[in-house]
């Protein structure tokens, strides 16, 4: 299939790329994400990533959009990343029908998988081992291949550059509203119960709820690149506050309620003299103790 204007459809896969080291400075290895416009062969947007799900392939989809539009279609894979609810909530947002490729129908998606051809020959043998420093360095040198180099070359099938064919049928593309809040559409979100001491668990992290929501369900939204910055929490479908990360060491300092009644001293006539019951009444007479035990034989 092919179709005519630049934004009909934009399509998308992943690609293993090479070892990059992570803030710890290991190694480990990554995966190129990447959008191509149908018509055009714009590439939307493209970046390295250490994981191959649905939060790392949101947020290239985010600068997809930003930079390129919004897709009338997107054409994905049947991985896990692709197949979730999450994908499928922000497409009907943004108006964008998802198809998925049928399995083992590697011919559909022909165009962009040449263009990761076109990675292995032309962008990965460049590279040298500054670029392999971190993610950033890898996506910063990526982008510069693919403004200055893939996007300004003669594309074969085209018989122009995708920047040039892009120019002559991208009028229709559309783009979001200056008023659109792009962050916030592609929030995360999961339900959880506020529990009796006010808080919910997400991702193994706690955050503390107003206590009139205790027993109540409520929606948090986030970016799970900043989970532990930002929880957008809504009850009812109604924005009603930010969570605030519970602080472990300072919730031992928390003044707690004291009890509601006070204990009262009992009556000292009442009082039982514990220690005066317990003594024996008579003096123990231990030479009588001596004289039973010698008559059972036990001495």
């Amino acid at each position: 299939f092919a179709y005519l204007n630049a934004g009909d459809l934009f399509m998308s896969d992943v690609m293993y790329g090479p070892a990059v080291r992570k803030n710890d400075g290991r190694k480990r290895k990554t995966y190129l994400i990447a959008f191509i416009d149908d018509a055009t062969r714009v590439i939307p947007y493209a970046a390295f990533a250490h994981s191959e799900n649905t939060a790392a392939f949101m947020e290239v989809l985010k600068q997809a959009v930003l930079r390129r539009g919004i897709p009338m279609r997107l054409f994905v894979d049947n991985g896990s990343a692709f197949r979730s609810q999450h994908l499928s909530l922000v497409c009907a947002k943004l108006g964008i029908t998802l198809i998925h490729a049928r399995p083992y129908h590697a011919a559909a998606k022909g165009k962009i998988e040449r263009w990761f051809r076109t990675v292995r020959l032309q962008f990965l043998p460049m590279l040298s081992e500054k670029h392999m420093l971190n993610l950033k360095a890898i996506n910063r040198a990526l982008w510069t291949y693919i403004e200055t180099e893939y996007h300004r070359s003669p594309h074969r099938s085209l018989c122009e550059t995708p920047l040039d064919r892009w120019a002559r049928v991208g009028e229709k593309v559309r783009y979001p509203e200056p008023g659109d809040d792009l962050d916030d559409l592609f929030l995360f979100e999961s339900k959880r119960k506020v529990q009796k001491d006010r808080t919910v668990s997400l991702n193994g992290m706690a955050y503390e709820i107003d206590a009139s929501l205790v027993g109540e369900t409520v929606t948090l939204r986030y970016n799970p690149s900043e989970q532990g910055k930002e929880i957008k929490v809504c009850h009812n479908g109604r924005f009603v506050q930010k969570a605030k990360l519970v602080d472990t060491y300072a919730n031992c300092f928390v003044k707690r309620d004291r009890p509601s009644k006070t204990i009262e001293a009992l009556d000292p006539e009442k009082a039982v003299d514990h220690k005066r019951e317990s003594r024996p009444k008579q003096p123990v007479n231990f030479s009588r103790i001596s004289e039973a035990e010698k008559g059972d034989g036990y001495v």
